[in-house]
């Protein structure tokens, strides 16, 4: 399976969410299994990923790979800057 990446949207303060989990790194067949596995990671914070949006960030998962929850603004800081700015 591929490996997404779930994370809000650009501009989407109003989806963050209280547990300060701001996306989750996940393996799945297409975007709405990612966020649904994503959303199984954290069971007890109610779907905290509603509304997000899973992006492919590679073809197949690696031997060993885990999913995980992200905590922090990694999206933004890795895709919110932009070269020759």
């Amino acid at each position: 399976m591929a490996v997404f990446l779930v994370h809000r949207p650009r501009g989407a303060e109003h989806l963050k969410n209280p547990a300060a989990i701001h996306g989750a790194l996940v393996d799945a067949v297409d975007g709405p299994a990612a966020i649904a596995a994503a959303n199984a990671l954290a069971p007890d914070l109610n779907e905290p990923f509603a509304g997000y949006t899973a992006t492919q960030v590679a073809a197949t998962a690696a031997g060993g790979f885990t999913p995980a929850l992200i905590e922090g603004d990694v999206v933004g800081t890795a895709y919110g800057a932009r070269r020759g700015r």
